[in-house]
């Protein structure tokens, strides 16, 4: 079925710049550090323990493909989510894997509606922080900011950094909007073969958003 669109004519463009290597973004507000660069500071230990066991090399290459594999599907998704009909030749010609993934994550894009974000740049004045939501849409109902993941396998527990990130989108998009969030979603599709919905309440996290700011700045200025 077609996706609904609402559209936020107050929501300003920002644009993504890179600073010495780091992401960060033009704002009306001034130049401000992305949330993707700010949690780059707190890689959780399972991952930085798999790197150490893999080696650096091989960790670049696994993240690399990653990279590339999460890219792809993520324009799928945005195809299909803004109703263009080419999205079956998108899926051909970005390949089998992509194709795959998405096909699995088609469940849980049917629960998506009244979309009022994709791919939209979002910023706080408040916290200083810039960043790139996948989207802002209605997930069963209520208001969410939705997350697309891919995976090689089904984790046995979800990155905490993702919902950290979730909850600034939430803080950005009721900032910018005046328009209350009810929920973050997580939609994880894996080559394994699963899907994974995890739905959370972005106030739980907040707290933690503002531990890694302060720490991130206290690093800075050291």
């Amino acid at each position: 079925m077609p996706f609904t669109h609402i559209l936020h004519p107050v929501i300003t463009k920002i644009k993504q710049v890179n600073v010495n290597g780091v992401r960060y973004y033009d704002t009306p507000d001034g130049t401000l550090i992305s949330i993707t660069s700010l949690l780059k500071s707190f890689t959780p230990e399972g991952i930085l323990a798999w790197r150490k066991s893999v080696g650096e090399e091989a960790a670049n290459e696994v993240m690399k493909a990653a990279t590339s594999r999460g890219s792809k599907v993520h324009k799928i998704i945005e195809s299909c989510l803004s109703n263009e009909p080419e999205n079956d030749i998108l899926a051909v010609k970005y390949g089998s894997l992509p194709a795959r993934l998405f096909s699995q994550m088609i469940p849980a894009l049917d629960k998506i509606n009244m979309i009022r974000a994709l791919e939209t740049g979002l910023y706080s004045k408040r916290l200083g922080i810039a960043g790139t939501v996948d989207c802002v849409a209605e997930y069963e109902g209520k208001l969410s900011i939705i997350d697309f993941k891919t995976a090689r396998r089904k984790w046995n527990e979800i990155n905490e950094n993702y919902l950290v990130q979730a909850t600034f989108y939430t803080i950005a998009w009721e900032e910018r909007t005046k328009e209350k969030i009810d929920q973050i979603v997580i939609l994880t599709t894996t080559e394994t073969g699963e899907l994974s919905v995890h739905k959370d309440d972005p106030s739980k996290y907040i707290k933690r958003l503002d531990e890694m700011i302060a720490e991130h700045s206290s690093r800075s200025k050291n």
